[in-house]
């Protein structure tokens, strides 16, 4: 079985999907449809059942075509293996030679959008930014049934100095590359030419530099959504199925259908104490941070 060597690991709503989307544009290599399979989280195991991908035979089956064996690198884009004890050194275990991609983001923005794609995955049901920090704060989870505890420990998922100190601790240094996601707008051609210079490609061509993934859709239903993503027991086999093949089917219709679910709202926004708590709480955290990327990045709790 071909296994990725490269692999997007976070953070979530950092520019992920554009660079997974740049790279795959790239005719050298070949990137997991989906993009985050979620395989090697496996201290996510209820998330890797949900999303289909929790067995050796489903995840190789993702790059076991032609267009997957004939690439030079592979890729599999999944942001849970940042905050993951186990993705890191498994991959490695397995793929000694594996690089990392890390993208960085001002942690309070990142929370904030971040919240709402846990509202829209259902894992969280308070709309208020703020007021799920500070249950999170307390320890305490929303009266939902989350496909893992970790996913809404909001403070855990905005500590990027710990998480990327974690992965320095396992992976060589060498082996790990950063994005802040502020020059993928400002400096998108450098961006890519060193990125493309650590994967070991031709940085030609180049992509279209294009932002994905915007936090500004909301989907049309709530009943649909619930159907779709918590069916009751009894169909949750079948639906897993039907969803796993509606990430990697590409009939058109299919992917006509699912964009009239969504709808455009306007992107989440938090009122200015609850950005500052979350600013004095990771101040500490974004300075061990600059101090593994030697950049200052202390204007993100200033």
């Amino acid at each position: 079985m071909s296994l990725p060597e490269l692999y997007l690991i976070g953070a979530p709503k950092a520019g992920t999907t554009s660079i997974a989307r740049w790279l795959s544009s790239h005719p050298q290599v070949y990137w997991s449809v989906p993009k985050e399979p979620f395989f090697w989280a496996s201290d996510y195991p209820r998330m890797r059942a949900h999303y289909g991908f929790d067995t050796v035979e489903a995840y190789g089956a993702l790059y076991s075509s032609p267009e997957a064996e004939a690439a030079d690198i592979r890729g599999d884009g999944s942001t849970t293996y940042l905050y993951s004890t186990r993705a890191v050194p498994d991959i490695l275990h397995l793929v000694p030679e594996a690089k990392f991609v890390v993208c960085l983001r001002n942690p309070i923005d990142l929370l904030v959008s971040y919240h709402r794609t846990q509202v829209v995955a259902l894992n969280e049901n308070e709309p208020d930014f703020g007021r799920s920090w500070r249950r999170s704060l307390a320890g305490q989870l929303p009266d939902t049934d989350p496909l893992d505890p970790k996913l809404l420990d909001y403070p855990r998922v905005g500590k990027l100095g710990e998480a990327v100190g974690r992965l320095l601790a396992t992976a060589p240094p060498e082996h790990v590359h950063g994005i802040v996601f502020d020059d993928l707008s400002t400096e998108p051609e450098e961006v890519w030419c060193s990125l493309a210079d650590f994967v070991g490609i031709d940085p030609e061509p180049l992509p279209e530099f294009v932002a994905h993934n915007a936090s500004n859709k909301f989907f049309r239903s709530l009943a649909l959504r619930r159907l779709t993503h918590r069916p009751p027991r009894v169909l949750e086999p079948g639906v897993r199925r039907l969803r796993q093949w509606s990430r990697t089917t590409d009939v058109r219709s299919v992917a006509a259908l699912k964009r009239r679910m969504w709808q455009e709202e306007e992107r989440p926004v938090a009122a200015p104490a609850d950005r500052q708590a979350v600013a004095d709480y990771l101040r500490d955290d974004v300075a061990r941070l600059s101090q593994l990327f030697d950049r200052d990045l202390s204007g993100w709790t200033a």
